[in-house]
């Protein structure tokens, strides 16, 4: 499922750039903000897939360019250091501080043409598409962009607000700042499963689940995790589908 965000203070232009989108066959959702608090916040709760973003949301404050600020703040987030980013501008400093600062996707002017959004809107979620069948998940951490194979995730637990990602090369990398329902959404893959509230596993690593006593033992001596009460049920429903795996 596609998700595209956009934040544009005009509400003649948010209207219109919503209902462009919006019948572009591969996109199923769209999020149109005209505030940043607002559109922070659901890039937060939400894993999107492309940012549509205007560079100048306060007409009234000469110099405005809070929506380069944004951007700046949804760059610094592990999960959206490489998602796509179209900005809605005309200033050619601008355009030349985005492409190297904030590795934007490309630009859209106003008035814009519809034919060239949705081009560009097609691009952008056909290069998501190709970066998922990777299979590698990058990580942002003290500056410092860490990348891991998806096949090689054992678990990721969550301890203190810090993602603990458990490799079968026996590495922990501590990731700030992600939560488990943004990992999994990150994932995107059938092979994760949710066994406690702050743990996930991949099933290809499990090698016994012991749902009376809550325990999934692991692999290659990986150690085991713990089966919360209340996913006990649900891991019993889907103890076929995990055995495929095992």
């Amino acid at each position: 499922m596609k998700k595209i965000l956009i934040l544009e203070d005009n509400p003649t232009t948010l209207m219109n750039l919503t209902r462009i989108v919006q019948n572009i066959d591969i996109v199923n959702v769209v999020y149109p903000f005209h505030n940043l608090k607002d559109a922070y916040q659901c890039a937060m709760d939400r894993a999107i897939d492309l940012f549509i973003v205007d560079i100048i949301l306060d007409r009234k404050k000469p110099g405005d360019s809070s929506g380069l600020q944004f951007v700046e703040n949804i760059r610094k987030i592990n999960h959206y250091a490489f998602v796509p980013i179209i900005f809605v501008t005309s200033l050619e400093d601008a355009k030349l501080y985005t492409y190297e600062n904030l590795h934007c996707y490309s630009f859209i002017e106003k008035p814009f043409d519809v034919g060239r959004l949705r081009q560009l809107v097609e691009q952008c979620l056909h290069f998501e598409e190709s970066v998922s069948i990777s299979k590698t998940l990058y990580f942002r951490k003290d500056g410092i962009i860490l990348a891991v194979e998806r096949e090689d995730i054992v678990y990721a637990e969550s301890i203190n607000h810090i993602m603990h990602i458990h490799t079968k090369q026996g590495d922990v990398l501590e990731i700030p700042y992600i939560t488990l329902k943004k990992l999994l959404d990150d994932l995107d893959c059938a092979s994760f499963i949710q066994c406690s509230r702050s743990t996930i596993v991949n099933k290809k690593f499990i090698h016994n689940i012991d749902i009376p006593n809550g325990i999934i033992q692991l692999k290659d001596g990986a150690g085991r995790v713990e089966i919360g009460i209340t996913f006990k049920v649900m891991m019993k429903n889907n103890i076929r589908t995990i055995k495929r795996y095992i």
